[in-house]
């Protein structure tokens, strides 16, 4: 029995998801894979041959276990490119070669908006992500958050509560219920909405996921409101997100006495929009997200060494061997230490303009190369 017989998926697309799929493989090894062969199919075929360097690729009967059991619980498996795939994501530099959904397709497609928060809410702060969401959700804006503890479920349960659509983007496999007190929230929002990852079906959430995670909400949406955070948390990369996708960020004020307003009052000093309810977003609210513009050269999670950094580097010797100069990326990375250094500093060392620096520090926070400190000082993570 061949690969192609067993799924009504073409060839080609079964040999992208193999590669997608393999351990090891990002964004930025699989782009620069496709460009060393015609076709993916090609590139499965030639796979031994291309370097001794690459991982092991993933077996055809793996993928076809996921696509099964996703496809018997009634879920979706898109790549990258296919028609279904979200619109919102697809010109985005580091969008997900996969996405897994459980629910309705095409509430991703909505026009939406990211509530997102801190876990440890306080109850002023839940009731009133709930009902900002039940206002957006009743305005027909759909609410995508990350099925956490606090804010994030308060906003899911805001737009049920307004009988509307509600997005979950989660860190695991679209299986996993976490945390496992939201086992019945994930159900109504499979029955509103959708539940989607970039992770395979069977993935424990791990803290590293977390991040990247974060990017597709943001992506996702127009904008993301962020209600409560602390002045580390996720709900703070998330907002970098949507900055550097060239989407609006909203932020709820709070006392300076409370940690969980010192993520909103940062953004807020730094360019934020002030909201105190759904109408300030609504407020000439678009269809959809803003084009988006790099800000900078190739410098994002394409283009810097992910998780597959190392597959990376060996794939583009393959490309063009005469590139011998560190990337932005690395550069930066190799001037951290566990000891904080300020972002001026880092400007002088570099030879970045602002926001070439600013973008290459984004990619390494989100992928857990580099922390912020609170003074603003960057460090190794």
């Amino acid at each position: 029995m061949t690969f192609s017989s067993l799924s009504p998926h073409t060839a080609e697309w079964l040999a992208k998801l193999r590669i997608a799929r393999t351990s090891g493989i990002g964004p930025v090894s699989f782009r620069k894979l496709m460009r060393l062969r015609a076709s993916a199919c090609d590139i499965v075929a030639d796979w031994e041959s291309l370097s001794a360097k690459l991982p092991k690729l993933a077996a055809a009967d793996s993928v076809m276990r996921e696509l099964d059991v996703l496809h018997k619980n009634g879920g979706t498996l898109m790549l990258h490119g296919d028609e279904t795939y979200p619109k919102f994501l697809t010109e985005l530099p580091d969008a997900p070669l996969v996405l897994s959904v459980l629910g309705n397709v095409n509430a991703l497609h909505a026009r939406q908006v990211a509530i997102v928060g801190n876990r440890n809410a306080s109850a002023a702060g839940m009731s009133w992500s709930k009902q900002m969401a039940s206002e957006l959700a009743r305005a027909g804006v759909a609410v995508t958050s990350g099925l956490a503890r606090g804010i994030d479920t308060a906003a899911h349960e805001g737009a049920l509560a307004a009988h509307g659509v509600t997005i979950a983007v989660v860190a695991g496999g679209v299986d996993n219920i976490y945390p496992p007190e939201n086992s019945k929230l994930r159900e109504a929002i499979i029955a509103h909405g959708c539940v989607v990852s970039e992770q395979a079906w069977g993935m424990t959430p791990t803290a590293s996921l977390f991040p990247r995670r974060n990017r597709i909400i943001a992506g996702l949406s127009i904008g993301v409101a962020v209600s409560e955070a602390t002045r580390h948390s996720g709900s703070l990369i998330t907002a970098e997100c949507a900055l550097e996708y060239n989407r609006d960020v909203w932020a709820v004020p709070g006392s300076p006495a409370d940690p969980r307003s010192g993520g909103p009052n940062w953004l807020l000093k730094n360019g934020a929009t002030l909201i105190e309810n759904a109408a300030d977003i609504l407020q000439d609210l678009p269809n959809s997200p803003a084009p988006y513009a790099a800000k900078i050269v190739q410098t994002n999670l394409f283009d810097a060494p992910d998780d597959d950094a190392s597959i990376s580097a060996t794939v583009e010797q393959g490309v063009a061997s005469d590139e011998t100069h560190l990337t932005p990326s690395q550069n930066v990375f190799g001037l951290l230490s566990s000891v904080g250094i300020n972002f001026d500093d880092l400007i002088r060392q570099t030879g970045l303009d602002e926001a070439g620096l600013s973008g290459v520090l984004i990619e390494l926070e989100l992928d857990g190369h580099a922390v912020r400190e609170a003074d603003g000082r960057w460090r190794r993570a």
